[in-house]
């Protein structure tokens, strides 16, 4: 077959057939593929369709509990230079990052405790878990885990998180004009 034969396969047409079938990975694949032609005539088609189906799949792996994979994802298709949505894609990379330090804060209260020498340690993973999980829709989760730090044995540690849950983070924004 030639580049010009009616028979050829088009590997937009089936790009599009993946990921209607849910092959998102193969389908990202191919647009990633055809955006990255300087000389594909379908470029424009394939960074939208790129953008579209690497959406989706971040959406998705978000919802599964999957911020790395989401995270690779993002980032493999904002390497492709002509890729469609930038603004849309950095946005869900940066909430794949703010998943992935709400399970690293966490982890820090699991594993140090907080107590002890260390209880500034634990107090300030208290407060940027507290203030991270409102922005990913979890309010409850925030109040459970500032609880946790106001009502935990270790005097130091509860006072530590007392002082900071008290903190007015507000001035930053007295600068800025509405």
């Amino acid at each position: 077959m030639t580049a010009i034969d009616p028979g050829r396969p088009d590997r937009l047409d089936q790009a599009h057939r993946l990921s209607e079938t849910g092959d998102l990975d193969a389908a990202a694949s191919i647009f990633a593929e055809v955006a990255a032609d300087d000389e594909a005539p379908d470029r424009a088609e394939a960074a939208a369709g790129l953008s579209a189906v690497v959406e989706h799949m971040a959406e998705r792996l978000l919802a599964e509990g999957e911020p790395e994979r989401a995270a690779d994802v993002l980032l493999e298709a904002l390497s492709v230079p002509a890729v469609a949505d930038r603004a849309r894609l950095r946005v869900l990379l940066g909430i794949a990052h703010l998943e992935m330090a709400c399970a690293q804060f966490a982890g820090a209260v699991e594993e140090g405790r907080g107590e002890g020498p260390d209880a500034e340690t634990g107090a300030l993973a208290i407060e940027l878990l507290a203030r991270t999980l409102p922005l990913r829709g979890r309010d409850a989760d925030a109040g459970t885990v500032w609880r946790y730090g106001l009502d935990h044995p270790d005097r130091a540690l509860a006072e530590q998180v007392r002082l900071r849950l008290g903190r007015d983070v507000r001035p930053v924004m007295e600068s800025v004009e509405a």
